[in-house]
């Protein structure tokens, strides 16, 4: 920037103790732009050194400020409009409608799964793919020269120098905003294998929105296994806080204290552009606070593939944004899904307006951070865990107090379980406001959206279109009323308002169950109790039947061993690849969590599914017929054997008649198209031995999650005895399995019969109501004792 060689900068820093000290990140040296453009208004540059067009007294500083000027956003823009270049593997190519996107990122993920880029992780592979979507919008001018040397490349000289030229290009832009990023670190261990696999990826990129960065941004971190602190919001979270917010018109200021990977951030961006505003022409001012590096640079690319330049507020080396020592400006718009339970650290107590939070826990340092950062006028959002909103700990129901004392708490929503993937903490949504504009009777809006949400696994659920439709509809419909509403209709989410009063004396609790519970279950009818019953004795019938078979195989000859039989016969070993074909489960970009449907129509069995050498219910995870058909090579026949690959391995079941055509999970192997010299059942049996699911583990224990490969269970010996002695063992054992399962089945009538008599014995025993005591001197008297 300011035209000089390296070996003046080594001077400068050896004569000067004041020159400014870089920052090592991945054995590259950056140097703060500010601090350096700063230095260099002190350094004129000499008369040999200047430019005929530069005046006597002119700086380096200067030098750099026109150099910036230069590589402005708009230059970039328009060297990509005139630097065209070909798609070269789809020349008619058009942009796919958002039911497309996930495909298409499939498609990509699909290019290293074939082998195309080496053998790093799939982290490192998807970091090269936030990259090439970063070039392609946030420097265009980049993207085109990469593109246009990968197109003109004939030789393949370009190949090997591809992803070094991608790595700095990106952090030259980084560079720009004083960002420092290590990309070429991230993409060790990567390589383009032929000029055609370059080419390709890069035609993929081409057909990318922005939007799609989120959806990169969420597959990386799960592959990168960062911890809750550190995790991404799940886009339609995100979603939904920005929707609530209303973002608005496109000069309103928007802040998030903890950036993460900008997801927040690029949901109001992505929401104001649903309102016609575009990100050439309607740049908002955008803030950013993060005390994580790695995170920090995501989520300045996040923001910049959306249009704009975040503001960046330094918090490297300080704990939290309270602790720095002035906020700079206030902000229209305030998001946050700040870390949960962690310590607070050194601040001047004086700085909290509502009270000070307990040092080792800074839940309620959040929400009052977020509204002293607000405008008058402005709206924050605050994800907060629901112990934050009923704690007892002294100091934080003083802070709730206040807060609704004061007006602050608008709204608050408790959302669904299991939203996150990295944890299983209930959140609600707190919506604040700054107290001074207070306006009616000074209700709290309290909005149960817990019974909503689409579950897409045992451990995942996710908030669909419609649900986030329903609770931002109830929120505004509220806040437009004149009088204020006392609440919302919707069984599925009540909602209630309620005078501050009523919340103060009820504790300040801030949980949406305590005034607006969900409709309870209705009590078992007589009915109900009968058919329960009914239940109970079938199964009991059945698990007579199973017994009486097991003591009637207990006294023929299929209970003998070997040893006891006459039996000469030889006893052959064979590779258990040699005896059936194996085929490993889909990988995880071709079946990823969001593609699961509630009520789906084909079950895609799991490890957790594999019980007692069956398979219990899949339905809770299920796919729709359209995903089955892009799936169909992973369809289950009737006889099949399933084993867990990875995780808990060794578990194995056999696929029945009724679950012909269901599909089977990544971490599961199939065992199928077995040879004529094996009775599957017997198979089944031996690989349920627990010598030889110890076998499968000693050989899964390689790797940090455990984990089989095709190939070392390909290479288990089996021993395989006549047909009649393979068919005697399994018959014997497979008895013994029935016996298990009815007696299961019959354990779960006996749960379910108990339930439904409970209920029907004590249902006239009334819980005591919900309703607060709206006495306003109940919370004070508890504080002054």
């Amino acid at each position: 920037m300011a035209d000089v060689r390296r070996s003046a900068i080594t001077n400068w820093e050896q004569r000067h103790s004041d020159f400014p000290k870089p920052t090592n990140v991945a054995g590259t040296e950056y140097y703060s732009l500010p601090e350096m453009v700063a230095w260099l208004d002190s350094r004129p540059v000499p008369s040999r050194a200047r430019r005929a067009d530069e005046p006597v007294g002119v700086t380096y500083a200067d030098r750099a400020r026109v150099w910036i000027a230069a590589a402005s956003q708009d230059e970039a823009t328009k060297v990509r409009g005139t630097a065209g270049f070909p798609l070269v593997h789809h020349p008619a190519a058009q942009k796919p409608g958002e039911e497309d996107r996930s495909a298409v990122v499939n498609d990509l993920l699909r290019e290293q799964s074939e082998g195309s880029w080496g053998s790093a992780p799939q982290a490192n592979f998807l970091y090269l793919l936030l990259s090439l979507v970063f070039l392609r919008w946030a420097g265009p001018g980049r993207w085109a020269d990469v593109r246009r040397h990968a197109t003109a490349d004939r030789g393949g000289r370009f190949l090997h120098r591809a992803l070094p030229a991608v790595a700095r290009n990106v952090e030259r832009i980084l560079a720009e905003l004083g960002v420092p990023s290590g990309v070429g670190a991230r993409l060790e261990g990567l390589t383009a294998h032929s000029r055609r696999a370059l080419l390709r990826l890069l035609d993929r990129v081409e057909m990318l929105e922005r939007g799609d960065f989120a959806e990169l941004l969420s597959r990386y971190a799960l592959q990168a296994g960062m911890g809750s602190q550190d995790a991404f919001t799940p886009p339609a979270v995100a979603s939904l806080l920005a929707e609530l917010l209303d973002p608005g018109a496109s000069d309103r200021s928007v802040y998030d204290p903890n950036c993460r990977g900008g997801e927040l951030l690029s949901a109001v961006l992505t929401a104001r552009q649903g309102q016609g505003f575009t990100p050439d022409t309607h740049a908002p001012a955008v803030s950013i606070g993060s005390a994580n590096l790695e995170t920090r640079v995501l989520a300045v690319m996040n923001l910049m593939v959306h249009g704009v330049r975040p503001e960046r507020q330094e918090l490297t080396g300080i704990p939290a944004p309270w602790a720095v020592k002035s906020m700079p400006h206030r902000f229209d718009l305030v998001l946050a899904n700040p870390p949960f339970n962690v310590p607070v650290g050194a601040v001047d107590p004086s700085y909290w307006a509502y009270g000070e939070p307990p040092a080792s826990n800074a839940n309620l340092a959040w929400p009052q951070h977020a509204v002293m950062s607000l405008n008058r006028g402005g709206r924050a959002v605050v994800l907060m865990p629901n112990s934050a909103a009923v704690s007892s700990n002294s100091k934080e129901q003083r802070i709730r107090h206040a807060l609704v004392e004061r007006g602050v708490v608008e709204c608050v929503v408790a959302l669904p379980a299991k939203l996150f993937s990295t944890t299983a903490i209930s959140v609600n949504a707190w919506i604040l406001k700054p107290e001074t504009q207070e306006k009616g009777p000074g209700k709290v809006l309290f909005v149960n959206a817990s019974g909503l949400g689409a579950q897409v696994s045992r451990k995942l659920s996710v908030l669909e279109t419609d649900d986030r439709a329903l609770i931002v509809n109830a929120y505004r419909s509220w806040r437009a009323s004149e009088e204020g509403d006392t609440g919302h209709p919707d069984l599925r989410m009540p909602s209630v308002a309620l005078p501050r009063e009523a919340v103060i004396a009820h504790g300040s609790s801030l949980n949406p169950a305590d005034y607006a519970p969900l409709p309870s279950q209705p009590k078992a009818t007589a009915d109900e109790v009968a058919q329960a019953y009914a239940d109970l004795l079938r199964s009991g019938e059945k698990t007579t039947r199973a017994d009486d078979r097991v003591v009637e195989s207990s006294r023929t000859d299929r209970w003998s061993t070997r040893t006891e039989r006459d039996s000469s016969e030889g006893q052959d070993w064979q590779r258990l690849g040699d005896l059936c074909q194996l085929q490993a489960g889909p990988s995880p970009a071709l079946l990823r969590k969001e593609i699961y449907v509630p009520a789906g129509e084909v079950p895609v069995v799991q490890p957790t599914h594999l019980r007692d050498r069956r398979i219990t219910d899949a339905r809770s995870t299920s796919v729709s017929y359209r995903t089955e058909e892009r799936m169909r090579r992973f369809a289950l026949s009737e006889g099949d054997i399933l084993c867990a690959r990875t995780g808990t391995v060794g578990p194995v079941a056999q696929v029945g008649a009724d679950q012909v055509g269901w599909l089977f999970g990544t971490n599961l192997m199939r065992l199928h198209t077995f040879g004529p010299e094996v009775f599957p059942p017997y198979l089944l049996a031996y690989l349920s031995l627990p010598r030889t699911v110890e076998w499968i583990k000693s050989r899964s224990e390689k790797t940090t999650v455990p984990s089989i490969s095709k190939s070392d269970l390909q290479s288990l010996l089996v021993p395989i005895p006549s047909w009649p002695e393979q068919r005697r063992i399994a018959v014997a054992l497979g008895e013994l399995d029935e016996q298990i399962t009815a007696h299961r089945e019959a354990a779960d009538a006996a749960s379910r019969m108990r339930g439904a008599l409970a209920e029907q014995l004590m249902c006239d025993m009334p819980q005591p109501g919900t309703e607060p005591d709206v006495s306003p001197d109940v919370f004070s008297e508890r504080i002054a004792r």
